[in-house]
């Protein structure tokens, strides 16, 4: 932990938090955004095992997102109307950071956001990374502002997401427990159970160093369980049509159990040469699950053509 340090940032007059681990060459960055739910600092392993395999060559930055982490800045969920936020939010924080050189990689929701930084940076930004990004057949089919949507597609739209993942997930994050008396009782709650169920030790611990707020006699998750439903919630509205427009190297390694990357969207993204697809054995949680595994995968995508 000694090598990755916390710092803050103002961005559009809030105050963020964000991980980094520096790299000895000034001009190279890579910028990661982090899954639903979770924080910067759950990744720390698997950013100490990446920065070794890549020779400590890059500087990481990773940003607390909104609602997130140790990150203050406002996060009202009636206000989170789409994952617009998260892409602004996001572009503001790299545009601080920006070299000569340029990856941007995220995971799940942060895999979207990293998507829409290399669309919107499309030429300062050298390749990508996406780690089982949440990208589901609506996402890119719903293109239309919903007043332009009819009466009967709108219902069925609302009955797809009734049925689908998706409700599943904001069920769970409303009735999330969320205040604890210390980080003791948080591991031992999570250790072995849900999302954590093949976690290393080391990445729950991360988790939860990153992602409370201490308060007298007791403790609470800092994203909080409002927040983390609406962010699911709204998943439907980020467009991202822009993702069949990217023209730079992308690589997608996805889960081979319960990915967030439809078959469907695979198929019609495989069209395009600049996508690299690749199954990795595990779940979706396999940055934390197969540390080593995906880091050598990635830093072999990102070595190529040096």
């Amino acid at each position: 932990m000694d090598k990755a340090k916390r710092k803050e940032v103002e961005i559009s007059k809030d105050s963020f938090s964000y991980m980094c681990v520096e790299g000895k060459k000034q001009d190279k960055n890579i910028f990661f955004f982090h899954a639903t739910g979770f924080n910067a600092e759950t990744y720390i392993p698997f950013f100490l095992k990446l920065d070794e395999l890549l020779d400590n060559q890059y500087s990481i930055y990773a940003l607390d997102q909104r609602g997130h982490g140790l990150s203050k800045a406002s996060a009202i969920p009636s206000e989170l109307t789409s994952w617009q936020t998260y892409f602004e939010d996001g572009k503001n924080f790299i545009k601080k950071f920006l070299s000569s050189e340029n990856i941007l990689m995220g995971h799940s929701m942060g895999g979207v956001v990293a998507a829409r930084l290399a669309y919107d940076f499309e030429d300062k930004i050298q390749k990508s990374i996406l780690i089982d990004p949440v990208l589901q057949p609506q996402s890119l089919k719903f293109q239309i502002p919903f007043f332009n949507i009819s009466n009967k597609s709108f219902i069925s739209l609302l009955n797809f997401f009734k049925k689908n993942r998706a409700s599943e997930m904001i069920n769970n994050a409303k009735k999330r427990r969320s205040v604890f008396s210390d980080k003791e009782e948080i591991f031992k709650h999570y250790q072995g159970r849900g999302a954590f169920t093949n976690w290393p030790e080391e990445s729950l611990k991360a988790y939860i160093n990153g992602g409370v707020i201490e308060e007298e006699n007791k403790i609470n998750l800092s994203c909080a369980p409002e927040w983390e439903a609406k962010t699911f919630a709204v998943s439907y509205a980020a467009r991202t049509n822009f993702i069949k427009k990217l023209s730079k190297q992308i690589y997608v390694p996805y889960a081979s159990e319960a990915s967030t990357l439809s078959p469907e969207v695979r198929d019609l993204l495989s069209s395009n040469a600049n996508f690299l697809f690749e199954k990795i054995d595990g779940s979706h949680f396999f940055p934390m699950e197969e540390k080593d595994l995906i880091c050598s995968k990635i830093s072999t995508f990102i070595r190529q053509n040096d």
